[in-house]
């Protein structure tokens, strides 16, 4: 007799422990929303990255038939203006960790982090947590861990590629399209403003251009200190004029493909792969 889906799938906080266990009967894939609580202009809501993460998830999991697990909120922004919420990378490397470790006893085996905030300290934090959970955890034998940014998933070229190579990081046309198509309540075109240049031109070029770096003693050996730059008021890093709801449809009917391969292919079993880190210099 084949199981009944629920009603609530694919959200996971939506369900009962005897719907989820009758999901892992048929299934052990689980999709992770990742995002944050930062500054997004004053056009865009604080929670943008997450609520991007939990909607494009959501249809995700119920194109592919996969469980979708609670968004986390939980990261590191390094921005500072009103309402930015700063997790440390290693604190959420950690929450991350111990959520997949709780999920693993109960079952789970391929985990996609769906992550839908960038941020240089965050990602490398998250890559690094990973690599020695599978490589000190022995109850991840059999466990599959994708990261998948969010900016990977553009296989028509029309959306975070696109933006990249525009230089629209942050809050700027790419988002503010997407959130216009997911919930275009949230979104205040009429309270839009931009930093006054250079500081917009100065972030556009790159985003991390935010923060100013200080040394008490300005030597090569001294680590900086880093904070966002006071005169930054609203935190714009694009172009967010350009922006439709008709091309924020457009890009978010292009973000399960990947999964469905990946979980087309995951058998379970570990093979070597090519490995060539780059060479330490001593």
């Amino acid at each position: 007799m084949a199981i009944k889906k629920n009603q609530h799938f694919p959200s996971m906080e939506h369900m009962t422990v005897k719907q989820v266990r009758e999901y892992l009967q048929r299934k052990q894939s689980i999709i992770i929303p990742l995002g944050v609580i930062e500054q997004h202009g004053y056009h865009l809501p604080l929670n943008c990255d997450a609520l991007i993460a939990e909607h494009l998830s959501q249809r995700i999991g119920k194109k592919t038939d996969i469980l979708v697990a609670p968004t986390m909120y939980s990261s590191f922004s390094g921005g500072g203006l009103s309402g930015t919420i700063n997790i440390s990378p290693a604190v959420m490397s950690l929450v991350i960790s111990d959520m997949l470790i709780s999920l693993v006893a109960q079952g789970f085996l391929n985990f996609y982090l769906f992550l839908c905030h960038g941020g240089s300290e965050n990602t490398h934090a998250l890559n690094s947590a990973i690599k020695l959970l599978l490589r000190n955890n022995p109850a991840f034998e059999k466990v599959m861990i994708a990261i998948l940014p969010v900016w990977k998933f553009d296989s028509r070229g029309i959306g975070w590629s696109k933006a990249l190579k525009e230089k629209d990081w942050h809050a700027g046309w790419l988002e503010t399209s997407i959130v216009m198509a997911l919930v275009p309540d949230l979104v205040q075109m009429d309270e839009l403003e931009l930093d006054p240049e250079p500081l917009l031109s100065q972030q556009i070029e790159h985003p991390d251009n935010y923060q100013r770096a200080e040394k008490i003693v300005d030597d090569e050996l001294v680590v900086p200190r880093l904070t966002q730059r006071p005169e930054i008021k609203v935190g714009v890093m694009g172009h967010p004029e350009r922006a439709s709801r008709e091309l924020g449809i457009k890009i978010i009917n292009t973000a399960s493909a990947k999964i469905q391969d990946l979980e087309s292919k995951a058998d379970g079993k570990y093979k070597p792969v090519p490995f060539n880190p780059e060479p330490l210099i001593f």
